[in-house]
């Protein structure tokens, strides 16, 4: 007797983490569809960095 109502704890246990993984994961509206979705502009110019010794001679 004691086995089976183990066993119901652990069938309803499992089903439990089984629901838990079926939700989503966050509420975060969809994504816009690709075809309303503009490009990204590009993102500004890095300007150039200087080595290690560049910067230690000064140049």
């Amino acid at each position: 007797m004691a086995e089976q109502s183990h066993r119901d704890e652990m069938s309803a246990a499992i089903r439990a983490q089984r629901e838990r993984r079926a939700t989503p994961r966050s509420i975060a509206p969809e994504p816009p569809s690709s075809q309303e979705h503009e490009p990204d502009p590009e993102p500004p110019a890095m300007p150039e960095r200087k080595s290690l010794f560049g910067r230690l001679r000064g140049k």
